[in-house]
């Protein structure tokens, strides 16, 4: 398991912007900003309304990136790892309220109610395996963090 660290935790906190890239079967990139989400000292959850693009590439190449920054400063992370879609129903249901209020300060049934959706979203949740610094002053190409398991060290190297 790779923890955020604090300093991610901060900027996620200050700046409330990530960008995910994922990948589709052929190879083609896409990218998703996301406003509205939470995170723990070990993962990152955001709501899914619109099942397109991210959704497709989430459900079939799991490993994504997440880039938080802040442009101010110059410095920013990127974090790799997998997202999966949280499937127990209380579990989703509270993660839902809590991301919905965090973001409007209402419940999600008042948020879904003004956006006309009829459904509640899937809930993402991602894990990072390895963290990247973003910092134009630091040496980039290499982990800051990495999870020593096999799959992500035979795909992202030591």
């Amino acid at each position: 398991m790779v923890a955020i660290t604090k300093e991610i935790q901060a900027m996620l906190r200050t700046q409330r912007f990530i960008v995910i890239g994922s990948v589709d079967l052929n190879g083609v990139a896409n990218i998703s900003p996301r406003t509205a989400f939470y995170f723990s000292d070990d993962s990152i959850f955001w709501l899914d309304f619109f099942k397109h693009k991210s959704h497709i590439n989430f459900k079939s190449l799991p490993w994504v990136s997440i880039a938080v920054f802040d442009k101010m400063k110059l410095k920013g992370f990127q974090m790799k790892g997998k997202v999966s879609f949280i499937e127990d129903q209380k579990e989703k249901e509270k993660l839902i309220d809590i991301i919905t209020r965090s973001v409007t300060g209402k419940t999600s049934s008042k948020v879904f109610e003004r956006l006309n959706v009829d459904k509640s979203p899937d809930v993402i949740v991602f894990k990072p395996k390895a963290i990247y610094s973003l910092d134009p002053e630091e040496y980039s190409g290499r982990a800051i963090v990495l999870d020593t398991d096999g799959e992500t060290v035979s795909l992202l190297g030591i």
